[in-house]
This record gives structure tokens, C-alpha cells and sequence, in this order.
């Protein structure tokens, strides 16, 4: 137990910083028992001595630091109130069943004072107790429960309770909860800890009859407490919801080494012992709070308060815990040493503040408040731990939105020591969820007031009334104050205005920007509704505030200027303030453009921004230096419509954009290379073929650029050896040595566009015999052309040969397939080609490559150079042909070009429309 209570000590100690400073929010309850008359009224007064004795009690309790009385009106079946349900109280008259005379109410005079105090009072009600002593079941009143139905009791000794099994009795005790929640504006039902009787009852009637299909009986009689706790809380919900449900139970729910199941300790559970499953209760969220009597000291053996209390905070599910304090255990010697210990209660209380479900505590009861014998522990609440006052906890499960801002708060100079404070009211609604029922007052000696700093937290009004009278701590200093209200429910409104009460105050604005708008001018703002001004004697209609120079005064051009702002209040003490206005041009500039139609020379145009500009302009002024173009330099690859932009800058460096369209006019030429030949003597060979030794020695290579108009494009053949001429449209081919020979023709059109063609022709060498003037040839009926049997014959032979299915050349070479694999690869056929050309409402487009290229592009354009449609886009392999169907229809005009467009190369074809 020593070390318990060291790690205690050690915990307080390291907390003691965080616990400084009071919560903001807190439940700071009483007890105020009435049965026997433990703590009030005393029944031999009369009725003006105990609403005397009950004022004393609540202003002692509010200048405690409570917040909130639990006030037993039902302790046995009996009312502490006016009903017609259930006989008044002997605890009230001395005689169950007889009214106060001079007749009066008590509830509903506890409920005046309280809210008068800006206390809650919640009505302490013990729903099954019916007699605590049935030996005097002769004074009580004939209308009383025990005496109309004795077949609702259960007998446990002397202890009369109702019976929580029968449905009849769930509905009797509804009836009179439901009464008091209907009559009375109520802060809260509160149940306490009576719910079956701790010691041996019988209740085998009633479970045989109502079992509900149970089998263990306290899981039974677990359920007819639920029943009622959750008919209650649905009850209220619908009579009044802003009415709050709480339970005070004993300390602990159920004893276990699994937290999950209980606490650690092995006292009274009430989940076993009364059948009350409190946790199902926070779990269902019937209940709003739960108050346990956690009636044990720190380090108690078996209900350690430093256990029991962390369990609860662990298993709160969203609901409020507020711990019940044993305030009538301090200094009793009965109760042992450890409660003589001063400093118990404020130690527990600290304790609570340290968990963040622990929503706030109550003492049982009033009269160890009051009692003169506790060690002072009163006075460390009022002193000290209570010493700021707390606002209750906020429920947001019930209500989350907070009331409207209060306005035009004022303070005035009451007195050389004293501020009065006055406020406009906030607005509210009909509805009680709406409705204000206090302000909190924060005061600090900085103007930046922050309402979550607990330090500044003057006051809280007990009432919705707009007035409060601070003395303040030193007449000489300037206090500022802010004000919030709350509703019902404690949700806090935003803080009003800020105000002190010396001279007007201005809160001046840093250095402003002004725009410059039409013709470089702006009118000056009135900035005065943009500042605050406060003052402690004169409210905001009383202020004057001008402005100098005054709003709506032209200023133009670029550059700084002061304003100066005057306040002045009703008795003309002035205060001013000046800030800086930058006059600023943040209008960017209109851009103006024209779209442009410029031709290709020499395969290339350049564009101005002078030229695409169309008379651009600006508020103040633009810096026509800086209008550019996003492309000025256009050359044969930008044939067609190319969209440009035009960007400029103001002289305060405002930018802006626009597009304009520049269409390129040109052609890209479409060359071709025919071959043609004099000697037509048959050879059997491709047409690309040469037999040196028979047939024709030389070819004609013709190109020809059909997208051009004849004698508009020139010619340039590469390589130059074996050809009769390389810058003429027309070149012989004339060879000497067999071999396969690629030509290039670059074709340049009246544009300066440049497009390219390539053609291979095979050469090879028949001449045999010993002067060469035979030629050579492969036999057709030769076994399987034995290699063995070529034939070196005369020219004059040949033909004869041929026409049998003989070939020229050496029998060990296929001719044929060497030719025509080179004739495969012939760039100026398969490398492009469309058919049908013409063509109709169909067209296929096929291109094969040499070489491999990661990026190929098939396009085609109209006979301007317009980009009609994109065909395919990607890579492409050596030697495969591609091929694309083309739907032709949507093609508008007559003549076409197919381009496809490689790294190196741009290959065009040329089509036509039948």
C-alpha cells in the first residue's frame, strides 16, 4: 500500500504543472440529500425557514464553485414536489401525504434559485425504493404505492422495493418521471444507486410469469433495469430533449483482472450484486452521464480510488463520467487515517482532471460542505481547485450548435475601481435548444483576448441578462474584456467584439494596395469599416471615425500615398492612425491579333509580333517592346495553320496571351523516278535489271514532282558516278561492272520545299567466250540446273533459250530471285503506296522501312498542305509492311498527298478523287 501511494504522490508531482490552470469546462456537482432529512429541509420548520435554510445552502454552494445540485425529490416513492401521482414527502411536513402550509413547491423553488445562481439542478429521483422501512408502513399516506399495490413489492428484510420484473411497474414509475420532466423546466433526471435490493429477496413469481424466454436470472433482472433506463431516456427524449439523463452508481461496475470485464478490485459490483449493467447503458448511450460513488480513498485495498477511476475513464464510450467524491468520509474516524489526510479530496479531484473522460466530480453530500469538521477541505475547492469558475461540459450527442455572437459590448468607468460592462443580447431562437441562458466574461491586460486560456476567464453570468460589474485588480492598468454566450446545453458562441474603457482605440490596417482600373485612376475606398475601434465610455453610434483624403477621391498613376484615420469619441477625445495605400496597375493588357497568310520562299518565312499584333492596349501603359511570339520562323514542316501566341507585358509587368492562326502557304513536292529504255530486247530480268553483255546497256531514269506545275521544280541526282547528268529531271544510267546501284533524287519545288526519291537497279555481267561477245545461259532442261551445264552461246541464240524457260546468267546464281529481292526492296515502289488511286469511298495505305524507327508518323494532306487526317503514329519494323484502311468519303477535294514522315525522311505520295 506505501508504494501505491508513493507512485500517487509521484503522479500528482509530475502533473502538477498540467493542472495549473483549472479546466474551462467542468461538472462540479452536489448532493443535497433530503430522505431523513440528511442535508435538508428539516421538517419542524416552517415552510418560509426552509426556503431560507435552502438559500443559505445553494449560496454556499455557489460560493463553493458548484455548478450543478443533484436534489432528492423521490426518495421512497414520495414527493418532494406537488403531484398528484404520489403523497408529498413526511421529510418535507413530518406527515407522508400532507402539503406544505403556507402552501408551496419545493422543486420548483430549488429550480428558481439555481438558475437564478446559473446552476444546474437535476431532480434526484430513486425509482424502486418504496419503503425503506416497512415496520412504518402505518404512517404512510393511504395513496401511497406500498398501500394501493403491496403485489409490486419485493421484501428484502425490512426494505421494501418495487419490483423492476413487473411491466406494470416499469409503467408506473414512467408515469411519474414522465410528470416531472412535463411540469417542471428541469436540467437533468438523475437516478441513484437503489436498484434490486443487495441483500436475499424472492422474485420467483415474477420471473416465472415474465421470464421473456431468459434462463439466467441475472441476466433477467439485468434486463428489466435496462428496460427501464432505456424507456426513460426515450421518454425524455420525446417530452424534452434538452432534458439530460444521468445514474450515479455505486464505484464499481464489476470486479476483474481483465480491464475488458472490470476494474481491479474486489468491492460491491453493482452489475452482479444490484443488476445494474451501467456499461450497457454508456454503450447503448441511454444515458447521458454516469456520476459513480467511487466513495474510496487513493490506494484503498480493494477499492483503490487510483483504479477505480481510470477504469471508468477507459469505459466512458463517448458519454460523460463524472466521479462521486465521499466529502462525508473526511475526518470521520470511523472511516481510518487515510481520510484524515486535508488534502484526499483535492488530490481525487486532481486526479480526475488528469484523465480526458473524467468529465468532472460531484461531493455527497451537502453537509460535509458545510461542515466545519473536514479539514477545510471545502476551502481547497473554493480556494483553489474551484476558484475559477467552469463552464458545464457541452453534450454534442444532444446539441452541437452554438447560439448567435453577442454585439456591441461596451465597458464604462463605474467607479475608480469598478468597469461596468453592457452587451446587445444574442439573437435566439424559439426553441429551448436556442435559447441563451448565461454569458461568460474574459478579461485579460492585452487587447488579443483568447478564450480557451482558462486565466482569462473573468466570470459567468448567472442569467441571460446583459449587464456586469467587474472590480477590477488595479484601477491604474487598462483591462480588456470580450463576452460569449452559451446556451442550455453549454455550447459557447464565438467572442464579441473587444473593449476596454480608456480613449478610442484604433486597430489600424497595414499597408494597402490599390488597383488602378479604366485610364490608370481608382476611386480612394472607405477603409473605415475595415478597422475597429474601441473606447471604454462612448458605444459605436457615439464614435466618429473619418478619413483623410476622403474615400471615393480619384487618385491615379502608379506609386505610395498615406491615409490617415480619426476616431473620436462622445466626449472628443481623438486617437488617429495612418497606413500606406500602394497604387498599383494589376490590369494586365488587351492583346489584340490578327491572323496572318504567308507564302514559302526558299523554304522558309518569317513572321513579326508587329505584324500579328492588331492594336493592343492597356490601362495605363503597354510596353510594346515586349510583345513576342511563341514561333516567328516557319519553314516548309509548318505548311497549313499554325496556332501562335502573342504575349506582352504592361509597364508595371502585367502579362498577357492571345492566340492568333498563321497559315503557311506551300507545297511539299511528291517525287517519282520512272525507268525507261531504248533496246527493248527481252531479257525475262525486272525491269530495274541490267544484262551487261545483252539487251539494252543503259536505262533513262525520269523524275517527275506531279504536285508541281511543269518547270517549277529542279532536280539533284546523287551519287553521281555512272548517270549522264545530275541536275536535269532526266539522267541516263549507263554501267559498266555488275553490282546493285541506289540513286537519290532531291526534287525542290517553286516553295523551296525539298522532298526525295530513291530508286536500285541491278546490274549484272552475261558475257562469256573468250573474246566476251557470247552470252551466257542457264539451260531450262538441265538436271535441276546442274551447275555443271551452263551454255555460253551466241546472241542471236538467246532468245530461243528464253522463250524455253532459260534465264541469262551462270546456273550456280538465281538471277531471278537475286533481282527481284532487290527489286523488293526498291524504296520508290513499297516504301509508300495507296490504291486504288484514283480511288473512290475507299483507300488502303501500306509503307515498309529498311530500317527500324521508334517513331513514324502516316498523314494526309490536301493539295494546299493542310493536314486532313492522321492515319497512324508509332514505331515501325525493318522490312514489315504496314497497312491502314482509310475511309476515303470523308476526304474533302480532289488531290491528296500521303507523307510519311521518319528521322530521316519524309516519303510522299500523291492521290487523286475518280
Amino acid at each position: 500500500m506505501k508504494k501505491l501511494l508513493l507512485s500517487f504522490l509521484l503522479f500528482f508531482a509530475l502533473h502538477a504543472f498540467a493542472q495549473a490552470q483549472a479546466p474551462k469546462r467542468e461538472f462540479r456537482g452536489a448532493w443535497i440529500a433530503t430522505y431523513a432529512n440528511i442535508d435538508w429541509p428539516s421538517k419542524t420548520q416552517t415552510p418560509a425557514q426552509q426556503r431560507a435554510a435552502l438559500i443559505s445552502i445553494l449560496d454556499h454552494h455557489k460560493a463553493t464553485g458548484i455548478n450543478a445540485i443533484f436534489l432528492q425529490v423521490r426518495s421512497q416513492s414520495d414527493a418532494l414536489y406537488a403531484s398528484t401521482l404520489e403523497p408529498w414527502s413526511a421529510d418535507l411536513t413530518g406527515t407522508q401525504g400532507k402539503a406544505p402550509s403556507p402552501f408551496w413547491d419545493p422543486l420548483q423553488f430549488a429550480l428558481d434559485e439555481c438558475h437564478k445562481r446559473g446552476m444546474e439542478l437535476h431532480a434526484w429521483i430513486n425509482p424502486y425504493r418504496a419503503m425503506a422501512n416497512y415496520n412504518q408502513l402505518s404512517t404512510f399516506a393511504l395513496n401511497h404505492v406500498a398501500r394501493q399495490h403491496p403485489e409490486w413489492l419485493i421484501t428484502s428484510g425490512s426494505l421494501r422495493t418495487l419490483d423492476p420484473g413487473l411491466p406494470q411497474v416499469r409503467n408506473y414509475i414512467m408515469t411519474v418521471i414522465a410528470d416531472i420532466v412535463q411540469r417542471y423546466d428541469l436540467d437533468g433526471i438523475h437516478f441513484d444507486d437503489y436498484f434490486y435490493p443487495s441483500a436475499a429477496f424472492n422474485d420467483d413469481a415474477t420471473y416465472n410469469t415474465y421470464s421473456r424466454g431468459f434462463t439466467d436470472r441475472g441476466d433477467w433482472r439485468r434486463d428489466n433495469v435496462n428496460l427501464l433506463i432505456q424507456r426513460v431516456h426515450d421518454t425524455i427524449d420525446v417530452l424534452k430533449p434538452w432534458v439530460k439523463f444521468g445514474v450515479s452508481p455505486s464505484g464499481i461496475y464489476r470486479n476483474s483482472t481483465n480491464p475488458d470485464i472490470g476494474s481491479n478490485t474486489s468491492g460491491l459490483q453493482h452489475y452482479v450484486t444490484l443488476y445494474a449493467d451501467s456499461k450497457k447503458w454508456l454503450q447503448e448511450g441511454w444515458v447521458d452521464y454516469l456520476a459513480p460513488q467511487v466513495y474510496w480513498y487513493i490506494g484503498q485495498p480493494g477499492a483503490n480510488y487510483g483504479v477505480v477511476v481510470p477504469w471508468w475513464n477507459n469505459n466512458s464510450f463517448g458519454r460523460h463520467i463524472y466521479i462521486g467524491l465521499a466529502g462525508y468520509k473526511v475526518n470521520d474516524p470511523a472511516q481510518g487515517t487515510y481520510w484524515a489526510n486535508p488534502s484526499q479530496i483535492p488530490n481525487q479531484v486532481r486526479l480526475n482532471r488528469s484523465l480526458a473522460n473524467i468529465y468532472g466530480q460531484a461531493v455527497y453530500n451537502t453537509s460535509s460542505l458545510r461542515s466545519a469538521t473536514k479539514l477545510g477541505f471545502r476551502d481547497s475547492l473554493r480556494t483553489n481547485l474551484y476558484q475559477k469558475p467552469a463552464l458545464l461540459p457541452s453534450m454534442p450527442w444532444r446539441d452541437a450548435t452554438p447560439p448567435a455572437v453577442p454585439s456591441t459590448l461596451v465597458a464604462n468607468r463605474h467607479s475608480a475601481d469598478s468597469v461596468l460592462l453592457t452587451w446587445d443580447a444574442s439573437p435566439t431562437g424559439l426553441s429551448p435548444f436556442d435559447q441563451v441562458v448565461r454569458y461568460v466574461v474574459y478579461r485579460s491586460e492585452s487587447s488579443a483576448l483568447d478564450i480557451t486560456n482558462t486565466s482569462q476567464l473573468l466570470a459567468i453570468t448567472p442569467t441571460a441578462g446583459n449587464t456586469f460589474r467587474d472590480r477590477v485588480p488595479d484601477a491604474s492598468k487598462t483591462y480588456y474584456y470580450t463576452i460569449t454566450a452559451v446556451d442550455r446545453f453549454h455550447n459557447e458562441s464565438a467572442p464579441s467584439n473587444v473593449t476596454d474603457y480608456t480613449a478610442p482605440v484604433i486597430a489600424c490596417l497595414e499597408s494597402q494596395t490599390l488597383s488602378l482600373a479604366t485610364e490608370c485612376t481608382a476611386a480612394l475606398p472607405d477603409y473605415r469599416s475595415l478597422v475597429t475601434v474601441t473606447d471604454d465610455v462612448s458605444s459605436g453610434s457615439a464614435l466618429t471615425l473619418t478619413q483623410s483624403p476622403a474615400a471615393g477621391t480619384l487618385v491615379s498613376e502608379v506609386g505610395a500615398f498615406t491615409v490617415t484615420l480619426t476616431a473620436t469619441d462622445a466626449s472628443g477625445k481623438s486617437a488617429s492612425c495612418s497606413f500606406a495605400v500602394e497604387k498599383q496597375d494589376t490590369t494586365p493588357p488587351v492583346l489584340l491579333a490578327q491572323n496572318l497568310t504567308r507564302s514559302l520562299q526558299n523554304g522558309t518565312v518569317t513572321v513579326l509580333a508587329s505584324e500579328v499584333n492588331n492594336g493592343s492596349y492597356d490601362n495605363c501603359t503597354l510596353d510594346i517592346s515586349s510583345l513576342t511570339l511563341s514561333k516567328s520562323t516557319f519553314t516548309c514542316a509548318n505548311i497549313g495553320q499554325n496556332i501562335v501566341t502573342l504575349t506582352g507585358k504592361d509597364a508595371s509587368g502585367n502579362e498577357a496571351s492571345v492566340t492568333a492562326t498563321v497559315t503557311i502557304v506551300g507545297l511539299l513536292p511528291a517525287p517519282a523516278i520512272a525507268i525507261s529504255r531504248q533496246d527493248q530486247t527481252y531479257t525475262g530480268l525486272p525491269d530495274n535489271t541490267i544484262a551487261l553483255g545483252y539487251g539494252a546497256q543503259q536505262v533513262t531514269l525520269t523524275a517527275s514532282n506531279p504536285s508541281s506545275a511543269p518547270g517549277q521544280t529542279t532536280y539533284a541526282w546523287s551519287p553521281a558516278a555512272v548517270l549522264s547528268t545530275t541536275t536535269s529531271g532526266t539522267t541516263v544510267f549507263t554501267p559498266t561492272t555488275a553490282g546493285s546501284y541506289t540513286f537519290t533524287v532531291q526534287a525542290t519545288n517553286e516553295y523551296g520545299c525539298s522532298q526525295s526519291a530513291q530508286i536500285t537497279l541491278q546490274v549484272i555481267d552475261v558475257r562469256c567466250g573468250n573474246k566476251g561477245d557470247k552470252v551466257l545461259v542457264c539451260h531450262a532442261t538441265g538436271s535441276a540446273r546442274n551447275p555443271s551445264n551452263p551454255l555460253c552461246i551466241a546472241p542471236s541464240a538467246v532468245p530461243a533459250h528464253l522463250k524455253n524457260g532459260g534465264s541469262l546468267g551462270n546456273c550456280t546464281t538465281d538471277v531471278l530471285a537475286s533481282t527481284r529481292t532487290s527489286s523488293a526492296l526498291n524504296l520508290n515502289g513499297p516504301v509508300l503506296a495507296a490504291y486504288p488511286n484514283p480511288f473512290a469511298d475507299q483507300l488502303t495505305v501500306n509503307f515498309t522501312l529498311e530500317t527500324a524507327e521508334e517513331k513514324v508518323t502516316l498523314e494526309i494532306y490536301d493539295l494546299y498542305g493542310k493536314k486532313v487526317t492522321q492515319v497512324y503514329s508509332g514505331a515501325a519494323e525493318a522490312f514489315k509492311t504496314y497497312s491502314f484502311e482509310v475511309n476515303a468519303s470523308a476526304l474533302a477535294g480532289r488531290f491528296f498527298y500521303v507523307r510519311l514522315i521518319t528521322p530521316g525522311k519524309i516519303h510522299t505520295f500523291k492521290l487523286s478523287r475518280q
